[in-house]
């Protein structure tokens, strides 16, 4: 018992310490607060944490006799997309390829590439004035 509660604890204090360093409150916390503090946990930790810090601050809330956030549909629909992305984490594609990113000072530079051919000397210029299209075709408007 003692272990959890300072768990409790902790979590509690870096919920208060995450909501001071953004100018929110940490007591009574608006439920959009705790939604977002999940999604600012989301890559830092596994979602089984993520699940007991929220237990921690509603504990919190009940102890000092306020109505606990966790339970507000916003914090629950923000938990569900959490645990939706954990699942789904393994079949979902990288948007880049690694080696588009990794550091290539240790390789050596490419050898002289062939130069690149001159554009066609046709050249697409905007126009001056843009053309303005009405939004609905003609009759269909609001009358006044």
């Amino acid at each position: 018992m003692a272990v959890s509660r300072g768990i409790h604890e902790r979590s509690w204090k870096e919920f208060a310490r995450w909501c001071a360093a953004r100018g929110l409150a940490a007591m009574p916390a608006h439920p959009w607060t705790v939604a977002a503090y999940a999604r600012w946990c989301e890559p830092r930790c596994p979602y089984q944490t993520i699940l007991k810090r929220l237990k921690a601050i509603a504990r919190a809330h009940l102890l000092e006799n306020r109505r606990p956030p966790d339970r507000h549909p916003t914090v629950t629909r923000t938990l569900r997309r959490i645990e939706a992305r954990v699942r789904t984490r393994g079949d979902r594609a990288a948007l880049f390829r690694a080696e588009d990113f990794v550091d290539r000072a240790d390789t050596p530079p490419p050898a002289a590439e062939a130069p690149v051919p001159p554009r066609s000397a046709k050249v697409r210029t905007l126009r001056s004035k843009p053309r303005l299209v009405p939004r609905r075709p003609a009759g269909t408007g609001r009358r006044s």
